[in-house]
């Protein structure tokens, strides 16, 4: 149980050690701001963010995730099998902590993450080319490509998924005796000095 416990500690603070201080901006004209905003709006970008992170925050909420991530410590998946009723109420709680501090997060950094996404189309295209896209954008063309493009990327999702993920997943497994093999090393390892 200590092992799980120390699992969740790092998990949480694996995403503080992965962060990146984000890059300086480059010098952007009002122009270039104006017309960057006016098409990040125009795409949604906000609202696709956030439909994006709410799905993270129901994952979160239903333990899902910190079960996933607590299957990566040793033993855990076993003891999980051999007792889900105590388990599952656990894990339920621990996903609405993780649920509700990552929706403070979102809630706290949502609108600099779309101010870095005008940053980027600023600083990507011309003024020209951001009027040249946001015309684009309003055309039935435009508008038909922006109303599918959800399904081709899900259609794009699940043939990724079918044809790369479950291969890799029997792929993973035919080899499984060459990986334990590379991993036995670690068997032997001793045990870390106690402090």
């Amino acid at each position: 149980m200590k092992t799980i416990i120390a699992a969740v500690s790092l998990l949480a603070a694996a995403p503080l050690l992965a962060q990146a201080k984000p890059a300086a901006a480059p010098a952007v004209t009002p122009a270039a701001r104006q017309a960057a905003a006016a098409l990040v709006a125009q795409l949604g970008i906000k609202a696709q963010l956030q439909r994006q992170m709410a799905q993270s925050v129901t994952q979160m909420k239903s333990g899902a995730v910190v079960r996933a991530m607590l299957a990566q410590s040793p033993g855990f998946i076993q003891a999980y099998q051999a007792n889900k009723a105590k388990f599952d109420p656990v894990m339920a709680r621990a996903g609405a902590i993780q649920a509700e501090v990552a929706q403070q997060v979102i809630n706290q950094n949502l609108d600099a993450v779309v101010n870095d996404a005008i940053t980027a189309y600023a600083t990507q295209f011309t003024v020209a080319e951001l009027n040249g896209l946001s015309a684009f954008y309003r055309s039935p063309l435009g508008q038909a490509l922006q109303a599918k493009q959800p399904t081709v990327a899900a259609q794009i999702a699940r043939a990724t998924s079918t044809r790369i993920g479950v291969k890799i997943d029997e792929a993973m497994k035919a080899n499984q005796n060459r990986l334990r093999e590379a991993l036995k090393p670690l068997d032997s390892a001793p045990p870390p000095a106690a402090k």
